[in-house]
């Protein structure tokens, strides 16, 4: 088990793979809530650290182009890997299902993802984070 805090800063990041295909959510997904306007059922590659429930970021960034940022709220609002059994937190290592809310709106760098039926079917392309962590990936000099 790894904490938040004992992740480098520019490792706690969410890495994305792609939106699920609507056979993923109800094959891998069962227990999940349905996303709802503002939320998106997300594959997750391997995570950096346990990650709760409820927890918020504050923008999702292009990994081609880190520098294009979106500001926007991110919440992690249900979790599961493929059994069926919701947990309350996206675990240290593990490749998960989840769906999370972007307020006000799913941001362009989201929505415009392939969807996908599996894990390892795209590659990671969209990271979310905290805007500290965003500022410390981007930042120039030796401190990066």
């Amino acid at each position: 088990m790894r904490t938040e805090d004992e992740a480098p800063r520019t490792e706690r990041v969410l890495l994305v793979e792609s939106r699920a295909d609507p056979d993923a959510l109800t094959g891998m997904g069962r227990g999940l809530p349905r996303p709802a306007g503002n939320e998106v059922a997300l594959f997750l590659s391997y995570n950096y650290a346990e990650v709760p429930v409820g927890r918020r970021f504050g923008c999702c960034f292009r990994r081609a182009d880190e520098s294009d940022v979106v500001r926007v709220a991110v919440t992690v609002v249900a979790v599961t890997q493929q059994f069926g059994v919701v947990w309350d937190e996206i675990p240290h290592g593990w490749k998960t299902l989840a769906v999370l809310r972007f307020e006000p709106e799913v941001p362009a760098v989201v929505r415009d993802l392939p969807e996908a039926g599996a894990w390892f079917e795209r590659p990671v392309s969209v990271y979310i984070s905290d805007t500290a962590t965003w500022e410390a990936r981007t930042a120039t000099g030796p401190e990066r």
